[in-house]
């Protein structure tokens, strides 16, 4: 059976990229260094051990024990280069590769390619060795060789493994083609984001007065996303992918299981391969578990009578006291930040389908934004990034883009964001909670003007 296989894998990490501008092993993806995440990825598939290949000017601070550096013989040799390190320094007989610049390969693809008799590689228009199952012996020899004969270019390398009956071609479908989205240059960050956080889809639009028409549009994505503890699944969350930490930290913060985000000792996506959400998994393991029991994702509605009334204001302030100090702002300066927040919504501008939630200082200026299919999730993106950041909550403003609901409310008073604002309507436990927690509340924020339903602006606005 594949999955019995011992193997080792292999990051190539070590190229260089004048393109780029920048290290691509380094570049922030999604809140983490990308090379940080592709060794994720890669060890969720069971390997034996994990290399990093990496050029002499690259520091990592704090491997894992189960990853070993190997620096690249020769920079100039290309992926060629980094595969003849790493195929030196690892003694298995099947070797997984993957490229650090592809960020948007998933675990189960390269699942999919491991077998015990003849290697595989995928094949769009070209060989896409950076993402691979290669027999070592093999193709440690066939790369000596063909370096030695002054041959470096993988297209010809491995067109000659095939000939030998080395590898075999791994056809790849419509739907995995997205796998392969290079990270060549800096104007590719952008379109990477975007294929990340929605997807293209085919539809008729309707128009009055005229004929329907088929277009190509975005939506924005939407997965479930299981949250375990200590080994306890708490939360199951439709989310919109990306920043899963930040998420995972401010809900569990909100939710009053954890005070300071060190109390997390790590957390890690696991990979079920057997269901269709697979890889949204995260598991978390923190100092103790005995608030667990009491955890519950509470759901707030105006429009249902589950939760309303004063003794439930009153058992918020028992988890979460009030705002001692209000922030002063103006009117005038509440104005002007949708339009920054629109600025920065630039998964919101294609598929018109995603919350937003965003800090900003006493002076307008944005801090943090996150967006998801759900208001709360982006909120408690927002917190947890907040938290790993260091910021300070209390001198923030935070501004929603759509209804603000009594849960979001509450999850900004957990970190004592004194002041709130949002594009639409509070409802009306949202107005009592910030009554009576001290907050300014701010609601309809469009054009020329909004409501303000609790606390104070500064004077002469």
């Amino acid at each position: 059976m594949s999955g019995a296989l011992s193997f080792d894998a292999v990051l190539l990490a070590g190229g260089r990229s004048s393109r780029f501008g920048s290290d691509k092993a380094f570049f922030d993806w999604r809140g983490e260094p990308l090379y940080e995440r592709q060794l994720s990825i890669l060890r969720s598939v069971g390997p034996r051990h994990l290399w990093l290949s990496a050029n002499d000017e690259q520091s990592f601070d704090s491997l894992p024990e189960d990853v070993s550096v190997v620096r690249d013989e020769d920079s100039d040799l290309g992926p060629a280069g980094g595969l003849l390190s790493a195929f030196r320094a690892s003694s298995a007989d099947w070797i997984l590769v993957l490229g650090v610049d592809l960020p948007l390969m998933e675990a189960s693809f390269l699942e999919s390619l491991k077998t015990g008799d003849i290697g595989q590689v995928p094949r769009t228009r070209f060989w896409e060795p950076l993402a691979a199952w290669y027999p070592r012996i093999e193709m440690l020899r066939l790369l000596e060789d063909s370096v030695a004969s002054g041959r470096r270019k993988m297209q010809r390398i491995l067109d000659q493994a095939e000939e030998n009956g080395l590898i075999r071609e791994r056809p790849v479908s419509e739907d995995e083609a997205v796998f392969f989205t290079n990270l060549n240059s800096s104007r590719d960050t952008g379109k990477i984001e975007r294929l990340g956080f929605d997807r293209e889809i085919s539809l008729h639009r309707f128009r009055e007065g005229s004929p329907i028409r088929e277009e190509q549009d975005f939506v924005a994505s939407e997965e479930p996303l299981e949250v375990q503890v200590n080994g306890r699944s708490v939360s199951v969350m439709m989310r919109t992918p990306g920043h899963d930490e930040e998420l995972a930290i401010g809900f569990l913060y909100s939710e009053g299981v954890i005070e300071t985000a060190s109390e997390i000792r790590e957390m890690r996506h696991l990979t079920d391969l057997d269901r269709a959400s697979r890889g949204n998994l995260l598991e978390v393991e923190i100092d103790g578990d005995a608030s667990l029991d009491q955890l519950t994702r509470h759901v707030f509605t105006s429009s249902s009578c589950g939760v309303c009334g004063k003794a439930t204001i009153d058992s918020v302030f028992q988890s979460f006291p009030p705002i001692e100090k209000g922030l002063s702002v103006s009117g005038s300066l509440l104005l002007e930040l949708p339009e920054k927040l629109r600025e920065a919504q630039a998964t919101f501008d294609r598929t018109g389908g995603l919350h937003a939630s965003a800090l900003f200082s006493q002076e307008g200026e944005l801090h943090l934004v996150r967006e998801d299919v759900g208001r709360h999730n982006a909120l408690d993106k927002v917190i947890g990034a907040g938290l790993r950041e260091g910021l300070e909550f209390h001198e923030m403003i935070l501004l929603v883009s759509g209804r603000i609901s009594f849960e979001l409310m509450q999850k900004a008073l957990s970190v004592g964001i004194p002041v709130v604002a949002g594009i639409s309507a509070p409802s009306s436990l949202a107005v009592q909670l910030a009554e009576e927690s001290g907050q300014t509340l701010a609601g309809f924020l469009r054009g020329r003007g909004f409501n303000l339903y609790a606390g104070e602006l500064s004077e002469g606005e």
